[in-house]
């Protein structure tokens, strides 16, 4: 039997604890849905889910034109919202079914995350707080993968750290495989966290260790077979054996004469939509005519003489955006925001304390939030980029935050006990 505890009183309380949170993130989303959600005409996975449901093809994700087969935008987001549009159909009612679907994953999250702080720390408090954070800090995104990534990536967390002792290692680990192979089809970024907390279990989970690498061999295979279909229809269509043919255009927007560190600022003065395909008609028509893996690879190339003949301005951009990756803004939600400010602040005195006191999850967290992040610093900056590594901080904030209380209560008992 799979436990994410040591024994069944630790797993009973930690039971009770989760399922609060879930009903408190449901409560905290619903209250979430009364402002206005990003979703409709303009969102590249929006599009892509439209074409799916009405023509079973993943093309046209652009506003200003029809480009085509396309490998964007990872399949597997849009392929759940074209199936709320089959089900559904009826447009606000779809909107609706993507947003619920937020809410849902992000009570997930603020569920399971007292059971990671379990896995990290052999306690729950880091994670009550860390939970407390989250639903504070986060935003309904049904446009983006973003709320099913997160709560995909620690959902991965628990079961392979619960299943990698387990006996029936083909099983578990093509479980496990498949999981992970969700999540690259998800959000192909979530290699740089999953691949590395492999190599944590790898490393300090309790198993025999041929048994480990064995679990963990299945597993990366799975993720092989599961991105392979993607991958061959990219090949077929598009020319080329690939997950995604976005970089080059993302790049190139983000790094222009007009440029600004921000997606926000870049989108005020219409820089970034004369540079994108999405809003800019001869981008979108340069894209058709060249085909998407060429006009990616020519925006790479122009991207980086961009670079070599601007190299002071791509500086001042990126020493910009990795501060923004950490400390992001947003005028729509500056409460929200905010809450993520201090997140990043409570988590460098929690990481160092973590380090101290040589939690083994240390080395895990840094490395995840120092590889992650490194392509973010040289694109526009954006809330949303900054999620699904969120967790990573939350933890370590929670950590600090428990060590507080701990001191602020231990004064106190020291305090009563002085007194005649």
């Amino acid at each position: 039997m799979i436990q994410f505890e040591d024994n069944p009183a630790s797993a009973a309380r930690n039971a009770q604890i989760s399922f609060f949170l879930f009903a408190a993130g449901g409560a905290v989303g619903l209250l979430n849905l009364r402002g206005t959600l990003p979703f409709g005409d303009g969102f590249e996975m929006v599009a892509l889910a439209r074409n799916l449901a009405n023509h079973g093809a993943y093309a046209n994700p652009f506003l200003v034109l029809e480009t085509g087969p396309t490998a964007a935008n990872p399949p597997l987001y849009p392929l759940i919202l074209a199936l709320f549009m089959k089900v559904v159909r009826i447009p606000s009612f779809v909107l609706l079914a993507a947003a619920l679907g937020n809410v849902l994953v992000n009570a997930l999250t603020a569920a399971w995350l007292p059971r990671i702080s379990w896995l990290f720390y052999g306690e729950v408090g880091p994670g009550i707080a860390a939970s407390i954070l989250w639903l504070m800090a986060v935003e309904l995104m049904p446009s983006w993968d973003v709320g099913y990534t997160v709560a995909g990536l620690l959902f991965f967390c628990l079961f392979s750290a619960a299943t990698v002792a387990e006996k029936r290692t083909i099983l578990y680990g093509g479980l496990a495989g498949l999981l992970a192979g969700a999540l690259f089809l998800l959000n192909p970024s979530s290699l740089l966290v999953f691949l590395p907390w492999i190599a944590y279990l790898l490393v300090f989970r309790k198993a025999p260790p041929k048994q480990t690498a064995r679990y963990f061999c299945i597993v990366l295979a799975m993720v092989a077979l599961v991105a392979f279909p993607w991958m061959l229809r990219n090949s077929q269509q598009l020319g080329k054996f690939v997950v995604r043919t976005n970089l080059g255009m993302t790049l190139y927007a983000s790094n222009c004469d007009c440029a600004k560190a921000s997606l926000v600022e870049e989108e005020k003065i219409g820089c970034y939509q004369s540079h994108h395909p999405n809003t800019s008609l001869q981008e979108a028509q340069t894209l058709r005519d060249l085909g998407e893996v060429a006009y990616d690879r020519q925006r790479i190339l122009d991207t980086r003489a961009w670079i070599r003949a601007n190299p002071g301005q791509f500086l001042s951009l990126s020493r910009a955006r990795v501060l923004q990756f950490w400390f992001p803004r947003r005028v729509e939600h500056p409460f929200k925001i905010g809450i993520i400010w201090c997140i990043t602040v409570l988590s460098i005195p929690g990481l160092a304390l973590m380090a101290y006191r040589r939690e083994r999850a240390t080395v895990y967290v840094l490395l995840v939030l120092l590889i992650y992040p490194l392509m973010y610093y040289i694109i526009v900056s954006d809330v949303r980029y900054r999620y699904p590594v969120l967790w990573l901080s939350l933890l370590p904030a929670g950590y600090f935050l428990q060590r507080l209380a701990w001191l602020g209560h231990a004064k106190r008992d020291v305090k009563l006990s002085r007194k005649p």
